[in-house]
């Protein structure tokens, strides 16, 4: 989140800066510090906290010298501008927030009113354009970038800048390797006869010390705690959210083995449980056989069969698509696997903790260097912005020595 924090009285009533007849607050450069450290990529520039703070402080008596300058060239922007731009940006921050009442409830966290926010994105945004306009003004038409510059700036960084890496689209066919009919009946025998004692009026809790074979959770009497959706397998939520609170539920099999659960509490999307775990194992057996299907499906798919309907009846994964990568990227097995592959080919198969994936190659874009044209309006672009901000930091000292600046910092913490 980068909202802005709004800060004590007595941190609001000292000036951290004078810029001509205007004055800045220690409340705005705070402001201005917290976005920033709450973004990864900015934090990375600032060693410690004091550049961070000079950083901030020098950026916002930059842009008061500019808001100046643009006065005196008679640069206005309506409010009726600067509206669209300040709904655009509540909206996409409310995006961040499963509901309109969570992103409610945070404000009221934070003690912001929606109308105080909305008054800073205007503060802020109207700012912007101001001196967008003015910078335009001033530079636009004094900013020429050569075609031979262009040219040459490919030339020397073309083996950094204009190499496109290969990509590949992949679907994939996933057989778990699942226990053989012996082993599941076993573990079924065992979690109903587990069940007939809680039925019996047994404590869950000692039921659970005493027979389950998850160690994490037998410890704590089969307390699994908290689970919000997605965090663990999807068939073991399948059942568990559909469960009443109170109610043991039968034993049900997933990759794991056999689950006796009992949902204590519960949400819209989280369920508060404890549960009995009788696994069942795999056999080298078991892992043979399951090789030996992924062997036959491969086969079928190189004499011809299609690809998505063998995946539709066998693959235990619904995402038969895995997507686009880019083939420099691609993660252990599957990029030693992927890299020898051409567009149609479908591969051996490749043993993960999940089970055996057949990859099958939708599409195979190889790796490229982008052409001089392909390139030039973006190199063109890049050296227009580099010349903007040469003539922005002169334009920015010449202010400094114009206006009369005064900046009181270290702050008194």
């Amino acid at each position: 989140m980068f909202l802005l924090l709004f800060l004590t009285a007595s941190l609001a009533d000292q000036v951290a800066a004078f810029v001509g007849n205007d004055v800045i607050l220690f409340s705005e450069v705070s402001e201005n510090v917290s976005i920033l450290s709450n973004d990864p990529v900015a934090r990375q520039m600032f060693s410690t906290d004091e550049e961070l703070d000079e950083y901030v402080v020098d950026q916002l008596v930059s842009n008061q010298l500019l808001l100046i300058e643009a006065e005196a060239e008679s640069i206005v922007v309506g409010d009726e501008e600067v509206a669209p731009l300040v709904n655009q940006n509540v909206e996409n921050l409310k995006s961040n927030f499963p509901s309109e009442a969570n992103f409610f409830t945070y404000l009221d966290e934070q003690g912001i009113s929606l109308e105080e926010l909305k008054e800073y994105y205007q503060k802020n945004l109207k700012s912007r354009l101001i001196v967008e306009r003015l910078i335009s003004k001033k530079f636009a038409s004094k900013i020429m970038i050569s075609p031979i510059a262009v040219k040459q700036f490919y030339e020397e960084n073309k083996d950094s800048i204009a190499n496109l890496p290969g990509r590949v689209k992949l679907a994939h066919i996933l057989l778990p390797v699942v226990p053989g009919q012996d082993e599941l009946m076993r573990g079924y025998e065992k979690a109903t006869d587990v069940y007939r004692l809680l039925l019996s009026g047994a404590d869950f809790a000692v039921i659970a010390q005493e027979f389950s074979e998850d160690e994490n959770s037998r410890r704590k009497g089969g307390m699994l705690g908290k689970i919000t959706k997605g965090e663990t397998i999807e068939d073991f939520e399948d059942i568990v959210f559909k469960l009443k609170p109170g109610v043991v539920s039968q034993p049900f099999a997933t990759r794991l083995g056999y689950h006796i659960v009992e949902v204590l509490n519960k949400g819209s999307d989280w369920v508060l449980l404890r549960q009995i775990l009788i696994k069942v194992g795999v056999t080298r057996q078991d892992t043979l056989r399951t090789n030996n299907l992924a062997n036959r499906l491969r086969d079928q798919i190189r004499s011809g069969t299609d690809f998505d309907s063998l995946a539709k009846e066998h693959s235990r994964d619904p995402n038969v698509d895995l997507g686009e990568f880019d083939t420099e990227r691609l993660t252990p097995p599957f990029d030693s696997v992927v890299r020898g592959m051409e567009e149609g080919d479908v591969s051996e198969p490749v043993l993960t903790p999940y089970g055996f994936h057949l990859l099958y190659v939708k599409e195979k874009v190889p790796q490229r260097t982008l052409t001089f044209e392909e390139l030039r309006d973006r190199i063109m672009q890049y050296l227009y912005q580099q010349d903007v901000q040469v003539k922005y930091d002169e334009l920015v000292r010449d202010l400094k020595e114009k206006v009369f600046v005064k900046v009181f910092y270290p702050p008194e913490r």
